[in-house]
């Protein structure tokens, strides 16, 4: 060790490195003020001043606001899937896995990335902008996770025949009980359920191997049929 006062000479640090810095710090600024002060005050001279960055370095790495708030999802749920790599490693076996597991996936609907995706959803629906980079990033989000609970249930569950539809059910339900738990408040009722969903998955898997796919009309259409 050096004597006691002595500075430690430490590298300069790469531009590659620099301009990793300012996107993460650009992503940092993002998620806490869309947790702050929500969507319509999350602006980019919002973000530069939380980020202290220039408008140069924000426009080159996110050259719209929409980009800059995608990527501010994916960056969180990025760091989700990090820290479920690292509980999987502690996951039990059998039946008491599919449980771990549901719980796991359970986490990610509440916090702050289940917070930050609710507000630029509910921005998106009349956002022609963020809507389509939004949908677009879901649909690549939700091809991770399934990815990622292949690897976490196990090759029993994995292998099933029915496992990546009664994966977009359980994403399905976990939205809306997500959505009713921010609301509502009432963890214990919430719980509850899906203590009751994990108790049911077993059916759901062989439910959803044994359902036929079926060709349906789009809402829209139905509804105006009925209309008419």
């Amino acid at each position: 060790m050096p004597p006691a006062g002595t500075a430690i000479a430490r590298a300069p640090r790469t531009q590659q490195q620099r301009r990793d810095g300012t996107r993460r710090a650009l992503l940092d600024a993002t998620v806490e003020s869309l947790i702050q002060v929500g969507f319509a005050r999350t602006t980019t001279l919002e973000v530069q001043r939380r980020a202290s960055a220039s408008r140069g370095a924000l426009l080159h790495h996110f050259p719209s606001k929409a980009e800059l708030l995608v990527a501010a999802v994916d960056h969180l749920a990025e760091m989700r899937a990090a820290e479920l790599k690292v509980l999987a490693a502690n996951l039990p076996d059998g039946r008491s896995r599919t449980d771990a597991v549901l719980d796991l996936l359970w986490q990610c609907f509440s916090g702050t990335f289940f917070q930050v995706a609710m507000e630029l959803r509910t921005a998106a629906r009349t956002d022609p902008e963020l809507r389509p980079v939004l949908v677009a990033a879901e649909r690549a989000l939700r091809d991770r996770i399934v990815a990622q609970a292949r690897k976490l249930f196990g090759k029993d569950v994995a292998d099933h025949p029915g496992m990546d539809r009664a994966i977009d059910f359980t994403l399905q339900f976990m939205i809306g009980a997500a959505m009713t738990a921010e609301l509502h408040k009432d963890e214990i009722r919430l719980d509850s359920l899906v203590e009751d969903f994990k108790a049911l998955f077993p059916t759901v898997l062989t439910n959803a191997a044994a359902t036929p796919k079926r060709r349906t009309t789009p809402r829209s259409e139905r509804t105006n049929k009925v209309a008419k």
